[in-house]
């Protein structure tokens, strides 16, 4: 009888909803992806936004990286560009195209924000509706997709849009990369 008591006790104690409520819930690991080309008008435009977005938004959670899937964005560039326009996020090629087939962008600028934790596309497109096409410019940005993605996370609330088109320079999928770098282990790296 006495072994039936403890039993007991030790069962209850040890589903009691306290307990449970102690243990924290993994958060979920969020990253910011941020197609980008050096030379593209509309990449620059948007350095500043991004910094501001990366200022208000980076933390343990959600995390920036910038990637240059075009061959031509040679890694002096990259760091011209970082120091230019002060990014303060990581910047990394992606020659190889392997993220940019990874999440199905075609355009520089243009954002992917995915869940690491859960493996999914929570948003792609573009960082606002600025542009309305290459070469054209609003004079008042009346929508910012990227920083609503960015609240809607923070406070745990659903996605209202989760794909819009991105305007911008369209990364050159076809062009050519030295076979030395295909058959390099360290592409993906600065």
């Amino acid at each position: 009888m006495t072994i039936s008591i403890l039993f007991a006790f030790f069962f209850s104690f040890t589903t009691n909803n306290t307990i449970a409520k102690e243990i924290p819930e993994p958060q979920d690991s969020i990253t910011v992806y941020i197609f980008l080309h050096e030379s593209c008008i509309i990449s620059q435009y948007y350095t500043l936004p991004l910094l501001e977005l990366h200022t208000e938004y980076a933390s343990e959670k959600i995390q920036f990286i910038g990637l240059f899937p075009n061959y031509s964005s040679k890694p002096e560039k990259i760091e011209a560009f970082k120091e230019k326009y002060k990014i303060p996020f990581e910047l990394k090629t992606d020659y190889l195209k392997v993220e940019t087939e990874r999440f199905g962008a075609t355009i520089t600028p243009e954002v992917v924000v995915y869940n690491e934790s859960n493996d999914k596309i929570l948003y792609k497109g573009r960082i606002d509706d600025a542009y309305v096409r290459v070469g054209k410019r609003k004079r008042v940005t009346h929508t910012s997709e990227l920083k609503d993605v960015l609240e809607a996370i923070v406070h745990n609330n659903s996605i209202a849009v989760s794909e819009t088109k991105a305007i911008g320079c369209f990364i050159n999928v076809r062009e050519s990369i030295p076979k030395d770098l295909l058959n390099s282990e360290t592409t993906n790296k600065d």
